[in-house]
């Protein structure tokens, strides 16, 4: 069962006379319990994430399979707000360069 619908049954428990939509989770909420879902046995730190992110940003922008070459690095820009707009910042500037 993924977290999300263990909350959601925890609230459905406690708030049973309440119609569903008003147990709807708060937009933040549902969104931490997606990145605790995303979470992996391994993953890499912000700081090993910046010290490749040109690379992993290079191989995006020339249309490789980032995703399959980088796994990891992936899954961290999924999961990290910070390390996904330092990515997203690199793209954009590797998109108005002249070629």
């Amino acid at each position: 069962m993924k977290l999300s619908e263990a909350i959601n049954r925890l609230l459905k428990r406690k708030d049973s006379d309440k119609k569903e939509k008003d147990m709807q989770l708060p937009a933040e909420f549902q969104k931490l319990i997606q990145m605790v879902e995303k979470t992996q046995e391994i993953e890499l730190p912000c700081d090993d994430v910046y010290q490749i992110l040109d690379q992993y940003t290079e191989l995006v922008y020339q249309g490789e399979n980032a995703q399959e070459l980088m796994p990891l690095v992936e899954l961290h820009i999924e999961i990290c707000p910070d390390c996904r707009e330092e990515f997203e910042a690199l793209l954009r500037i590797l998109q108005a360069s002249p070629a």
